[in-house]
C-alpha cells in the first residue's frame, strides 16, 4: 500500500487522535477498537482489538508518519501496516506490546521480538 496525505487533521488535534478514530470502527464482519496508541518519533504504534464473529484478538498496528510536530494540525500523511507485515520500525512501547494477544504469524512474532530487544 501507499501513503495517504491530507491537508489537515480536521477536527482532531493531532495525527495520533485522527488515527485513533480511523482505526476504531464497526462493519458487518468485524469491530475494531484502538486500546492504546503512542507516537514515537515519526511512527504511530497502536494496540487494536479486533472482534469478529467468534474471536477477539489484539494486534499491533504501525503507521509511518510524515508531519511537522511544530504544526500538529497541518498537512500530513501516513502509511499503515499491521505487525504481520513485519514492519521495520520496532520502537513500540511496552505498554502497547503488553496488550497484544498471542499470535502464530511469523512476521508478527519477529516484530514483537525486535521491539522487546530494543526496549532492553
Amino acid at each position: 500500500m501507499g501513503w495517504l496525505f491530507m491537508e489537515s487533521t480536521g477536527r482532531f488535534d493531532s495525527p495520533q487522535h485522527y488515527l485513533d478514530d480511523q482505526f476504531t470502527f464497526r462493519s458487518e464482519r468485524q469491530q475494531a477498537r484502538v486500546l492504546r496508541s503512542e507516537v514515537v518519533g515519526q511512527t504511530y504504534y497502536a494496540a487494536v482489538e479486533l472482534t469478529r464473529a467468534e474471536s477477539v484478538e489484539v494486534i499491533g498496528l504501525v503507521c509511518l508518519l510524515d508531519f511537522n510536530p511544530a504544526v500538529p494540525t497541518g498537512s500530513w500523511g501516513y502509511k499503515d501496516m499491521d505487525e504481520a507485515m513485519g514492519p521495520n520500525e520496532a520502537a513500540c512501547p511496552a505498554r502497547i506490546l503488553d496488550l497484544l494477544t498471542p499470535t502464530t504469524a511469523p512476521y508478527a512474532i519477529a516484530w514483537r521480538e525486535r521491539c522487546r530487544a530494543n526496549l532492553r
